[in-house]
């Protein structure tokens, strides 16, 4: 492994008091923890304020939402300040056990070639539903894409492929990352007794027509940015077969889902449509708060 110290990045935007319980079971685990705040009210800024000092961690403001790719980048640019080696990257809500890092790092040294290791993730376990996440994967078993939080990955990766793309300001910034590693040959690997707890929206289980299903219920915000980012690089990696096709049928049954089950579907909706919209004709960046 090039180099054990590792630098925690953890993003923020008005948590809850959790997120010191969260940042008190990783600190020991690793060399340092950043948290990067993007806008969070006065009274979850004074929260995090007065838990830096017993809980150890850097935390820096910025004041409004810039987006996560723009926060996680601000919190690699930090780890390679430090002189870490690696970082792990962590929602807010995201929960670690004891032994968290040490299974991802154990993983990574294990893997044949090592060096070709561009993500280790864990398997995630979804707080409310007690559901864990499959990862998308190839007919050859390979990962194809994973979420930011929990992962671990080499500072020197982005200085070969670059920064998560801040263009896509929220949504898909995790996925455009994974499937750019993998295009420049670079694998994602899965510690399987890494678990880490995480939040993954307001899913609900249904059962209809005989079948059951579940659905997320993303705002219609969310929805907005999901249609734009994933039409944006379903342009951009189109060629990626273990990827796009699947990727494909889950736009249309995510709708289909809205239509069936979800609450607002109007407004998610006409979401859509304009992320469509904005996705043909190339507009990114932030066009809604969240």
């Amino acid at each position: 492994m090039p180099g054990h110290s590792v630098s925690a990045v953890i993003v923020s935007y008005n948590p809850s008091s959790d997120v010191l319980a969260n940042i008190a079971a990783l600190r020991p685990q690793v060399d340092s923890v950043v948290v990067i705040d993007n806008g969070s009210s006065e009274q979850s800024l004074t929260m995090l304020r007065h838990g830096r000092s017993e809980s150890d961690f850097e935390l820096i403001e910025n004041g409004s939402n810039l987006g996560i790719a723009v926060a996680l980048n601000f919190g690699v640019r930090e780890g390679r300040a430090r002189g870490c080696s690696w970082v792990a990257l962590f929602d807010q809500d995201s929960t670690v056990e004891s032994g968290f890092i040490e299974l991802l790092r154990k993983t990574y040294e294990s893997t044949p070639n090592s060096s070709r290791v561009g993500i280790v993730c864990p398997a995630y376990l979804d707080k409310r539903t007690g559901i864990i996440l499959p990862l998308p994967r190839s007919r050859a078993g390979e990962i194809v894409a994973t979420p930011t939080s929990g992962s671990l990955i080499p500072i020197e990766l982005f200085d070969k492929l670059g920064n998560f793309n801040e263009s896509l300001f929220m949504d898909y910034v995790d996925v455009e990352f994974s499937l750019r590693s993998r295009r420049a040959g670079y694998r994602i690997v899965q510690s399987p007794k890494a678990i880490l707890k995480h939040s993954m929206g307001r899913i609900t289980r249904h059962r209809l027509f005989g079948r059951s299903f579940t659905s997320t219920n993303h705002s219609a915000a969310r929805r907005y940015y999901i249609t734009r980012n994933r039409l944006r690089l379903l342009a951009s990696f189109l060629g990626d077969w273990s990827w796009s096709p699947k990727e494909t049928k889950s736009a249309i049954l995510e709708t289909v889902k809205i239509l069936l089950v979800e609450q607002d579907r109007l407004a998610k909706l006409k979401s859509i449509v304009l992320g469509f919209a904005d996705a043909l004709g190339g507009r990114m960046g932030k066009r809604f708060d969240l």
